[in-house]
């Protein structure tokens, strides 16, 4: 017996661009992470900003009590003028000695005497500018302030507190989080492909979303690769830069990024899913025109989503089926959903006095069964007709010219129908197989006219 069509469904081959993308999961991390350090011994006298505050560069943040250092300050100014002083009369000597020594009053060794004094003193004095410097700066340092732009965190020290440059934790951390870079991780396999890239526009387009890949959270681009592979997973470490001004990335958060390598441009795309994989490899099932289907070796491209570009193997314009597949091969005869929907309706519809689909129809019926008992017992006492399926049958017999032969052969196919209908009981799927089975057999035996 021949096996009914089955029904599929179908989409058809056309051109479109398939984005060439790279999809990894990276680490949100701050342009800059600085752990602000006070750089001098003291107090903890004030701090000026508030906990997750953003700050500018310079700004101030807190203050060490100064006096120490000030008092340092004066006490280096007051050494340096005592030793400027010095200089300032070694100088005078030394013009003194060098004015004798043109009149031959004194020896010349006592000029060079005065000549290495003074510049003794000149180093004194340097060294005494030094420590006035050094106390300035050590009054500056009271002063802590931001050394990058960004978003302070958590206070980690209190004032009244007595601090010093060798904090565990400093005195608070600041993120660089506009901009923001994410870090990932890319296979080997596409160094070549994305170094090409951005030699050429020198940073690819990059999209972060959450973990899902449902929602974007920023776009940026990947402007630069590690200098070498890591040889134990074979990848590379990337870096992309996003903008980040209303902080929706955030510091060591897990995101998605995905880097637009390239566009394949005028593709033939069809569903990923009417691509199928046997020993041979990759195929998909066309339909053709006498709506069987045939198996066709293809080569799959690159693909986005649910859609995927094929290389070689399909034509703009071919249908391919996408659903029903697992019950095809070569040669199968296929429904396309729209047909398939025209015969439910036919199927649904009350049976006819006339016409094939309505005789099979008739055979299975669509009434329950006491409707269907109560319609063969009226015909039954009307014409004189049996019951059930044997009366509808011998009713529908009466529409067509038969000849003998052909009653006989139509009579058994019914006969046969009725005994599985009855076996599969509710099983809607079994009498629908059942009664395709059956009309095609009918079919077989009508002529043209008759299946007219």
């Amino acid at each position: 017996t021949r096996r009914p069509p089955t029904v599929v469904g179908v989409a058809t081959a056309a051109l479109g661009d398939i984005p060439i993308q790279v999809t990894a999961l990276g680490t949100v991390t701050p342009q800059a992470n600085v752990t602000v350090q006070s750089q001098i011994s003291g107090t903890l006298t004030n701090v000026y900003f508030q906990e997750g505050q953003a700050v500018r560069k310079g700004q101030l943040l807190a203050q060490v009590d100064e006096r120490p250092y000030q008092v340092a300050l004066m006490q280096a100014q007051g050494q340096l003028q005592r030793d400027q002083a010095s200089l300032d009369e070694a100088r005078l000597d030394l013009a003194r000695y060098r004015t004798l020594l043109s009149q031959d009053s004194i020896a010349r060794q006592q000029v060079d005497i005065q000549t290495n004094t003074v510049k003794s003193d000149e180093g004194v004095v340097k060294t005494d500018q030094a420590q006035v410097a050094s106390a300035r700066l050590n009054i500056a340092y009271c002063h802590i302030v931001a050394p990058v732009p960004g978003r302070v965190g958590l206070r980690q020290v209190d004032p009244g507190n007595f601090i010093s440059s060798n904090l565990a934790n400093g005195v608070v951390v600041i993120n660089e989080v506009d901009p923001i870079t994410v870090i990932f991780t890319l296979p080997e396999d596409s160094i070549p492909q994305v170094a090409v890239r951005m030699a050429s526009q020198h940073g690819l387009p990059a999209t972060a979303s959450d973990r899902t890949g449902t929602t974007t959270l920023a776009q940026g681009e990947l402007y630069t690769l590690d200098n070498e592979i890591d040889t134990t997973t074979g990848t590379v470490k990337a870096r992309a830069r996003f903008s980040n001004p209303s902080g929706t990335l955030f510091p060591n958060q897990f995101v998605n990024v995905t880097v637009l390598v390239d566009t394949l441009k005028n593709a033939v795309t069809i569903p990923a899913v009417a691509v199928r994989h046997g020993p041979q490899g990759d195929f998909v099932y066309v339909i053709q025109d006498d709506s069987t289907v045939k198996v066709t070796p293809v080569k799959v491209g690159p693909a986005q989503g649910e859609t995927t570009s094929i290389a070689t193997g399909l034509a703009v314009g071919d249908q391919v089926v996408t659903d029903g597949g697992d019950r095809l091969s070569d040669g199968s005869r296929v429904v396309l959903p729209q047909d398939a929907a025209r015969m439910a309706a036919a199927f649904n519809k009350k049976p006819k006095a006339t016409g094939i689909l309505g005789w099979i129809e008739g055979l299975f019926g669509h009434k329950d069964q006491t409707a269907a008992n109560a319609d063969s017992s009226q015909s039954s006492q009307s014409s004189g007709a049996g019951r059930g399926g044997a009366g509808r049958t011998q009713a529908l017999l009466a529409g067509l010219n038969l000849t003998a032969d052909q009653q006989a052969k139509v009579k058994a196919i019914f006969a046969d129908a009725r005994t599985k209908a009855t076996a599969a009981g509710d099983d809607a799927d079994a009498r629908r197989g059942i009664m395709q089975n059956t009309y095609q057999q009918v079919e077989g035996k009508l002529t043209p006219d008759q299946k007219a």
